[in-house]
């Protein structure tokens, strides 16, 4: 059997024509539903990703279950020769990432990874995800960081203005601020590397190699 008129008039619109298809398609419930199978899940996958190009992600997120049962079900591997399984997913997490929701977006990244921990887009927003699920804890190291690099500053310029009227009682300040220096520097680093070693741990990679991956360095 051919194709339906619904279905020539929906993909006879520009692939970029988000809008346009998501009026056709949201107009016509009717004629959709009784179409082949094969032709109606190509038009509600191509109406999933419609919305999610405009920033529809919470009827993205609502609608998109049913058809990743149905690609589960009819084991549809490829369409359009991506992985649409995996990219189905991939945009609800990235749904759930722009609503705010972290750990949501997290879990299904972290499912996406153990079953191809090759995609680097998988892990790079991954990570993003894990720092701003611990933005609190980043923050507070940080502004411990930023007052230690704030005293070295002050006693910097103390021991320019200051120093000459009692040299003999600044020598302490000089240890402290070595100290605070140092105490800085170690608090960023330690950071950092506590967050490597856990996006190594779940994603065997690190950061700096994502960014890699993705553009080609």
């Amino acid at each position: 059997m051919g194709h339906k008129p619904i279905y020539w008039q929906y993909f006879g619109l520009s692939a970029s024509a988000y809008r346009e298809k998501i009026r056709l398609y949201e107009a016509n419930p009717d004629e959709i539903a009784e179409l082949e199978f094969d032709d109606r899940i190509e038009i509600d996958i191509d109406y999933l990703f419609c919305l999610f190009e405009i920033g529809r992600y919470d009827r993205y997120i609502s609608k998109s279950d049913p058809a990743i049962e149905w690609v589960i079900e009819e084991n549809i591997y490829k369409m359009r020769g991506i992985n649409i399984f995996e990219e189905l997913i991939f945009r609800k997490a990235a749904c759930y990432y722009q609503l705010h929701q972290y750990t949501k977006a997290s879990d299904l990244l972290k499912q996406l990874i153990r079953m191809n921990n090759e995609n680097p887009y998988f892990i790079g927003l991954y990570t993003i995800c894990v720092r701003k699920l611990h933005n609190d804890i980043y923050l507070s190291i940080k502004a411990m960081a930023i007052a230690c690099f704030m005293i070295v500053l002050g006693i910097t310029l103390a021991r320019i203005f200051i120093e000459p009227l009692f040299q003999h009682y600044f020598a302490p300040f000089i240890v402290l601020r070595t100290a605070l220096f140092l105490g800085g520097i170690l608090l960023l680093a330690g950071m950092e590397v506590y967050f490597q070693y856990r996006i190594y741990k779940e994603t065997r990679m690190f950061s700096y190699q994502v960014l890699n991956k993705i553009f080609g360095i």
